[in-house]
C-alpha cells in the first residue's frame, strides 16, 4: 500500500514501514545497516492493529522528543462491504505510534486528538510544517470529501532543527541526498525524498526532533558523492545548506505568533 522511509532507532541508517490490508500487520523493517532489513514489527507492539486497510504512511518525530514516530493512514476499497459486514467499516481512524526507545510502540486512540481519532476513507498523507511553528503537521487526502489538515499543538520544551539543501553539483533540489543528525547520544538518518507515503511529496525542508539537545552535527551525503559534515549547528531554526558552502543562511521562527495565525 504505502511506504514511510526514515530512521525509528536513530542508528543513522534508514528503515522502512509498509502498510497492508485488514487482518495483516503493518511491516516495519530495521535496517542493519549492511544492506539486510530485519523485520521488527511484533518486537515493536505494532501487531495490536490489523483491523483497518492502511496507505499513507511515515516515519516522523511528531513530539520532537528525538525518537521518530509511525503515522498510517486508513480507508476501506470497497464501500459496499460494510453493508454486509459491518466489522469491516469504509472510514476509519488514523493510526498513531508513538515511539519509547528501545525499538517498541505504543499506540495512541483518544491522546492523541480529534484529528487522529477521526473516521475517514483516506488514502495519500504528506508531512510538513505548514504554519512554521517547529513540528510536524500532517496533509491528508479524502476520498470523495476534502482532506484533511491536521495542525500538532505539541507542548513542551523539545527542541528541533529544519534542514533545507541546495545542490550545486547535484540536482538543485538535492533529491536523493541523505543526511544523519548526531545530537544527545543519537544518530539520525533522514533522505530528500521526490515522493513520499502513498501518491504523495513531503515538505523538502527535514524536520528533526532533538529532544533535550539544544543542536546537532550534520554529516550530509549528496547526490554528487560529495560528504560533507558540519559541526554544532544551533536547533530551533531552519538551516539552508549549500553544497560545499556549508550554511548559506539560518532563518529563526516564532512559533506563537506564527500558529496563531491559523487559530
Amino acid at each position: 500500500m504505502g511506504l514511510g522511509v526514515g530512521d525509528f532507532d536513530t542508528d543513522g541508517a534508514l528503515d522502512i514501514l509498509k502498510t497492508h490490508f485488514s487482518d495483516d500487520t503493518p511491516g516495519l523493517y530495521r535496517n542493519t545497516g549492511k544492506g539486510i532489513f530485519r523485520d521488527a514489527t511484533y518486537r515493536a507492539g505494532l501487531a495490536v492493529e490489523t483491523r483497518y486497510v492502511a496507505w499513507g504512511a511515515g516515519i516522523v518525530d511528531l513530539d520532537n522528543d528525538g525518537l521518530p514516530d509511525l503515522f498510517m493512514a486508513t480507508g476501506m476499497v470497497y464501500p459496499e462491504v460494510e453493508r454486509a459486514i459491518p466489522d469491516v467499516p469504509y472510514k476509519s481512524p488514523r493510526l498513531l505510534y508513538r515511539n519509547l526507545g528501545g525499538g517498541r510502540f505504543e499506540q495512541l486512540l483518544d491522546e492523541a486528538g480529534p484529528g487522529i481519532a477521526e473516521c475517514h476513507c483516506s488514502r495519500g498523507v504528506a508531512f510538513g510544517d505548514f504554519d512554521n511553528d517547529g513540528d510536524i503537521d500532517i496533509l491528508i487526502m479524502n476520498m470523495n470529501a476534502p482532506p484533511s489538515l491536521l495542525r500538532n499543538d505539541i507542548r513542551g520544551a523539545n527542541h528541533w532543527l529544519k534542514v533545507l539543501l541546495a545542490g550545486k553539483q547535484s540536482n538543485r533540489s538535492a533529491i536523493g541526498a541523505q543526511v544523519i543528525a548526531t545530537y544527545g547520544g543519537r544518530r539520525q538518518a533522514q533522505a530528500v525524498l521526490a515522493q513520499s507515503s502513498y501518491l504523495s511529496a513531503n515538505d523538502r525542508r527535514l524536520h528533526f526532533g532533538l529532544g533535550d539537545a539544544k543542536g546537532a552535527e550534520l554529516e550530509i551525503h549528496w547526490p554528487s558523492g560529495a560528504v560533507e559534515k558540519l559541526g554544532h549547528v544551533d536547533g530551533d531554526r531552519m538551516v539552508v545548506i549549500e553544497e560545499g558552502s556549508g550554511v548559506r543562511e539560518e532563518r529563526r521562527f516564532s512559533p506563537s505568533r506564527e500558529a496563531a495565525k491559523y487559530r
